[in-house]
């Protein structure tokens, strides 16, 4: 008898025995530990439940995803606007790609210190700062992404009198749409990793404040559940993306299979 590995279940149970074998070693570990700075799995999720479900929500949580879905949102929207018709120009590309790329070559996180000062700590820095670092990445793979689209394509929309708005918007960018997903995914990425490092850096409240905090006061048990939080926050970020990918995607995918 064989796995069939396409099946969904199989590939959760395949995909999980790990984390869950890890969680296992770790509880069983650290049950004994006597290392401050290594609790108790067990007192961590104690204290997790104490602190997440859902006292600490609204006030540490909500405010962390609501700067990260506005940032991320506007930060797309920038990107894709202006790499579509940065993308229609080779003059343009030429004159403007040494300063995209030099602000690309900056870490996001050290861009953090410079919003700071121009916008203070409070959560319109927060925002501006996930805007711009997403903005660069997807204004590159759309102006890489308009500039690839095939050329029959491109011949027969102008066959059919479209204009090239029309091309840009109803022929470039959808057949486009693989490329620019994966750049979404690494801006959510981005993104993520910006918002917690913003608000260690400044901010008084936000998953990333609330472990700074915690650790800085040498309450190494909280500490230890903003920093499980920020990855459980993480990864379902990540399958709330791919969940969205698939139905977004749902044709590129079924040509796909069809071809396999």
């Amino acid at each position: 008898m064989t796995l069939n590995l396409n099946n969904r279940f199989v590939r959760f149970f395949i995909g999980a025995w790990v984390p869950v074998l890890i969680i296992y070693i770790w509880w069983t570990w650290s049950a004994t530990s006597g290392n401050p700075y290594f609790p108790p799995l067990s007192e961590i999720w104690a204290m997790f439940q104490y602190l997440w479900i859902f006292d600490n929500v609204p006030t540490n949580l909500v405010p962390t995803l609501q700067n990260l879905f506005v940032g991320l949102a506007l930060g797309i929207t920038l990107g894709v606007l202006i790499g579509a018709h940065l993308g229609l120009s080779r003059y343009a590309t030429r004159m403007f790609m040494p300063i995209i790329d030099f602000i690309r070559s900056i870490p996001a996180i050290a861009k953090v210190p410079v919003f700071i000062i121009f916008f203070g700590i409070d959560s319109v820095m927060r925002i501006a700062v996930i805007t711009f670092v997403v903005m660069f990445p997807v204004m590159v793979a759309t102006i890489q992404a308009v500039r690839s689209t095939d050329e029959t394509l491109i011949d027969t929309a102008r066959a059919f009198k479209l204009s090239n708005f029309q091309i840009l918007w109803q022929v470039r960018l959808p057949s486009a749409s693989p490329q620019l997903f994966a750049a979404f995914q690494l801006a959510v990425q981005i993104a993520f990793l910006v918002a917690i490092a913003a608000e260690i850096l400044g901010a008084g409240f936000g998953l990333g404040a609330f472990t700074k905090i915690a650790q800085d006061s040498f309450l190494i048990v909280e500490m230890w559940t903003g920093v499980i939080l920020i990855g459980l926050v993480g990864y379902a970020l990540f399958l709330a993306f791919e969940i969205v990918e698939r139905y977004v995607l749902r044709w590129y995918y079924g040509a796909k299979k069809i071809d396999a």
